[in-house]
């Protein structure tokens, strides 16, 4: 078989994910037009999540190879509008459906670790930032990026909840949530833990996360749901002590059992494991970004019988590092997620959640693919990113064209 009928067989296979999922998901009442359906909006909007680009952009692109796309300001008054609660709940109705496939397919384990972030998105804006602002921005209107720059305002904030890669395990966002202002992170929390059980039938048998959520009812939470859970200790005053009688003793790693953290009225114990980054780097054991000093972390785990503390302490590591594979995660999201100009909550939020879905899709059609032996003949290493972005994009234009043909298409 050749290069091209693989194409063809991926090809086949997405255009009944693609559309089922992409399209008739994201079903919500959205403003009649006489010339363009909802489908049609929705593939403008994908089209532009593909290419990493605006749907202007992709508009003015298609218009000149002779399709009757409508403008991308036309499909942004017509998302606008929509109910942000509403178009949150299609998303998840979307993921669920993914997730689904997955757990019918045998992708998931019974069992499963997972690993739990928050994900800030900014935008520019001539709003002041303290002493932190340098320069004014020129443009209100723009809203790009992922990372606080000079000018930069924060947006809005989402977490997810993303199993992590043992051996062959596909890494899906198995659920997310927006985190608004004043809302309890600890309760958005468990209740994508619930979600994530009640739809998958998994068991999670550990919780990683960052800094972020070593906090007393966090960890609270974790221990209430009787799941094992490794944190990132942020090194506040007691912690510090700690690390600094680590450092005068040379140690290359101490585990304080039972540590209290909080106060006498709201606490909570867990054991804080302190580790040499020089002495990891020894075990082979490299850490993304953190090159010296020492490593903190809060667990409900204990040594095993038939293990040294030295083992234990570096099964921590090792296990807190499979965390990286979200941040990987958001960065391959960011792949996938349209740009955008808008101010509209709305529109924001449909671009991410869309790309959170082609993310998964990729995922997805890498693992229908991965025992096909024209797959491992073309691609050793999995079917690439841009490959799948270019056979999507492929679907979406065949699809235009037959909308062309029959008339607008009625959601």
């Amino acid at each position: 078989m050749s290069l091209q009928d693989i194409g063809k067989k991926i090809s086949k296979s997405l255009k009944g994910m693609y559309c089922d999922v992409v399209i008739r998901f994201f079903n919500f009442c959205m403003p009649d037009d006489p010339l363009y359906s909802i489908r049609k909006t929705v593939q403008l909007f994908a089209t532009a999540g593909i290419r990493n680009t605006y749907a202007e952009s992709v508009s003015k692109g298609m218009k000149t190879r002779g399709y009757k796309y409508q403008t991308g300001q036309t499909a942004m008054d017509r998302v606008n509008p929509v109910s942000s609660v509403d178009l949150f709940n299609e998303g998840c109705k979307a993921n669920d459906h993914i997730i689904q496939v997955a757990v019918e397919r045998g992708e998931l384990k019974s069992t499963l670790m997972v690993a739990l972030d928050t994900h800030s998105v900014y935008r520019y804006s001539k709003i002041p930032i303290g002493e932190k602002r340098k320069r004014p921005c020129s443009d209100i209107r723009t809203v790009i990026g992922r990372q606080p720059k000079d000018g930069a305002c924060y947006a809005h904030e989402y977490m997810t909840l993303q199993n992590i890669k043992m051996k062959d395990e596909p890494t899906y966002v198995l659920a997310f949530d927006r985190v608004l202002p004043l809302q309890n992170r600890t309760t958005i929390a468990k209740g994508l833990i619930e979600n994530t059980k009640s739809k998958t039938g998994s068991k999670i048998t550990l919780i990683v996360a960052d800094g972020g959520f070593d906090g007393v009812d966090d960890m609270q939470m974790f221990k209430q749901a009787e799941k094992h859970f490794i944190v990132r200790a942020d090194k506040d005053k007691k912690v510090k002590e700690i690390v600094k009688s680590c450092e005068e003793n040379d140690r290359d790693y101490h585990v304080k059992f039972d540590y209290v953290k909080g106060n006498k009225k709201h606490n909570v114990t867990a054991n804080l494991v302190t580790i040499n980054v020089d002495w990891l780097k020894k075990q082979g054991i490299k850490y993304p970004l953190v090159k010296k000093g020492y490593l903190t972390f809060f667990t409900d785990l204990h040594p095993e019988e038939n293990k040294t503390l030295e083992q234990f302490v570096l099964q921590i590591a090792l296990s807190y590092k499979k965390r990286w594979g979200i941040e990987v995660g958001y960065r391959d999201i960011g792949d996938f997620e349209a740009k955008t100009h808008s101010l509209y909550d709305s529109t924001r939020l449909f671009l991410y959640i869309q790309a959170i879905l082609l993310y998964n899709l990729w995922i997805q059609i890498n693992l229908e693919f991965k025992d096909d032996p024209d797959r491992k003949k073309y691609f050793r290493d999995g079917i690439p990113k841009s490959t799948i972005k270019f056979i999507m994009e492929q679907v979406l234009i065949e699809n235009a064209m037959d909308e062309m043909k029959q008339g607008p298409l009625k959601n």
